[in-house]
């Protein structure tokens, strides 16, 4: 009986550990590509463990089933490319999604919604994906308290065709923030429901 119970122990430690992000194993830096993110309509989004995402860190493809996400896990920044795909309609409003991650970034130096950003938009189609990093603004203006860009160090898109991000200049984007909107959406998103 003894030997049966260690047997079945190792097995569920081997499937745990088989379970967790590639990297998490060894000490090395986390990779969440493959790892799928699930929303409920009642419980929001399950992020993996030590992970936040906010509100105005998210930006949708066009129309497509694309977003490019910032994510925090363990306080190292992450962007994050996903196709997200509808497990079921809950009514005629809600349904239960699948985030697939399909390709990563890590940010160890940036500030998730601040020195990164995904508040950008392509100058020529007004297209979104585009992700900032070592941004640098400009105060605010006028009554909708709009931030401008003034400069950032790094570019990236997440290119549709390949499925993952790839490199941009600072030429291609249009950049605002919104900060008190921001801090809205964060209010609501921690709201009780």
């Amino acid at each position: 009986m003894l030997k049966h119970s260690r047997h079945l122990l190792i097995g569920l430690v081997l499937a745990w550990a088989g379970a967790l992000p590639v990297g998490a194993q060894s000490g090395a830096p986390v990779s969440y590509v493959g790892r799928p993110i699930y929303s409920e309509p009642s419980s929001g989004l399950q992020m993996p463990p030590g992970c936040v995402l906010q509100p105005s860190w998210r930006s949708r493809l066009g129309t497509s089933d694309y977003e490019v996400w910032i994510v925090t896990c363990d306080q190292v920044a992450h962007t994050w490319m996903l196709k997200r795909s509808v497990i079921e309609m809950v009514n005629s409003t809600q349904a239960r999604l699948r985030f697939q991650v399909l390709d990563e970034q890590r940010w160890p130096d940036e500030v998730a919604g601040e020195t990164l950003s995904v508040q950008c938009v392509g100058r020529t189609r007004q297209d979104g994906g585009y992700v900032i990093a070592g941004a640098k603004w400009r105060p605010p203006v006028g009554k909708t308290g709009e931030v401008l860009l003034a400069s950032a160090k790094t570019v990236v898109r997440a290119d549709l065709s390949k499925q993952k991000f790839v490199s941009a200049t600072l030429a291609e984007v249009e950049c605002a923030r919104y900060p008190e909107r921001e801090a809205m959406m964060l209010r609501l998103q921690q709201s009780p429901r």
